[in-house]
């Protein structure tokens, strides 16, 4: 379970990553179908909505890239920790 923990500290980082991805592209088609449907029932425009919208995609899909580099540094830092322990052993 604990073998091999710095392949899997990468590993999470990447569905970390994606998922974040998802919800942000998914958050975003919210804001902005709900902006469009609000702009239909009060007659106001929707034009804010939909900035907002496209603003929570890209930004939310900037940050969990972003974020997702420290948790995958830190997975190839136990890695490449665990590769110089092994080879500067003592071989007896």
């Amino acid at each position: 379970m604990f073998d091999n923990i710095g392949a899997k500290i990468m590993k999470l980082a990447k569905i970390l990553c994606w998922i974040g991805i998802i919800l942000s592209i998914i958050s975003g088609i919210i804001i902005i179908a709900g902006g469009a449907s609000n702009s239909r029932a009060y007659g106001y425009d929707g034009g804010s909505a939909a900035l907002t919208g496209i603003l929570t995609i890209v930004l939310g899909c900037l940050a969990s890239w972003i974020g997702s580099f420290f948790t995958y540094g830190f997975g190839q830092l136990i890695e490449n920790t665990d590769n110089i322990r092994y080879n500067t052993q003592r071989k007896e």
